[in-house]
């Protein structure tokens, strides 16, 4: 595949999330208290600090951070997301754009996070962006929700929606100089009650499922949900929350 193509092919992924806004903030879940934390104590944020949340979707990563007490700012290119964000979060700035062009003043927040969002940025145009809005001496954390594939279930999933063996992530793309530096990594478990209908929920608003052909999506659709019904009507699914911090190099 060109580059172009894989450019052009990531730009219809991320922007696939439009069309299910409403389900994406009804299905996908939180962020563990103990994830923000962790990020928050290596950035060395205290209450009250003003901190950028981009990519913010439908706001899941941003209630977080207000709870913990920051004043954020919630930065999402998408209409429909952002309305969602919005009604679910009134506390936090909600502002339209991208991480390419963050429509914020030079080293006006003390620190960004990005979570479930890194992977679909222009990092060539992102990364220096961020290091701009970002202040002398702060940072930037990275977070992502993912499968736990040492539950069976979720093992045998991963066959089926295609993240079987993987991260959501890879070493090469992280941020890195003259940017960032990497300063600390850390993986939280955690666990939420469940169901076959709420798996099959969820995955349905990934990209992977939103950009596929209607017949093959139900088809596997069909498949998860005859697999997570083998756990029965209610089970306790357990999420790894992956979580990179980064300080910004002056």
């Amino acid at each position: 595949m060109s580059a172009r193509r894989a450019v052009s092919d990531r730009a219809a992924r991320s922007r696939s999330f439009e069309s299910v806004a409403a389900e994406y903030e009804r299905h996908r879940p939180e962020y563990p208290a103990e994830a923000l934390r962790w990020a928050a104590d290596q950035l060395g944020l205290e209450p009250g600090a003003r901190v950028l949340d981009v990519g913010a979707g439908t706001g899941k990563l941003t209630r977080g951070l207000v709870a913990l007490g920051f004043a954020v700012a919630a930065v999402e290119p998408g209409g429909a997301m952002l309305e969602q964000l919005r009604l679910a979060v009134p506390e936090a700035e909600a502002l339209g754009g991208a991480a390419e062009s963050i429509p914020l003043p030079d080293a006006s927040v003390e620190a960004a996070f990005a979570g479930q969002a890194y992977h679909w940025f222009d990092r060539e145009r992102a990364l220096p962006e961020l290091h701009r809005v970002i202040g002398p001496g702060r940072g930037l954390a990275l977070l992502w929700n993912w499968w736990d594939e040492r539950d069976p279930l979720q093992r045998e999933l991963g066959r089926i929606v295609g993240y079987s063996g993987q991260r959501p992530y890879t070493e090469e793309e992280l941020p890195g100089a003259p940017w960032f530096r990497e300063v600390a990594r850390t993986v939280v478990d955690s666990a939420e009650e469940s169901s076959p209908e709420a798996v099959v929920s969820r995955i349905a608003t990934t990209s992977m499922f939103l950009t596929m052909d209607a017949a093959e999506r139900e088809r596997r659709l069909a498949e998860v949900r005859d697999l997570a019904s083998r756990s029965g009507d209610r089970f306790l699914l357990s999420r790894q929350t992956f979580v990179l911090a980064f300080a910004r190099i002056s």
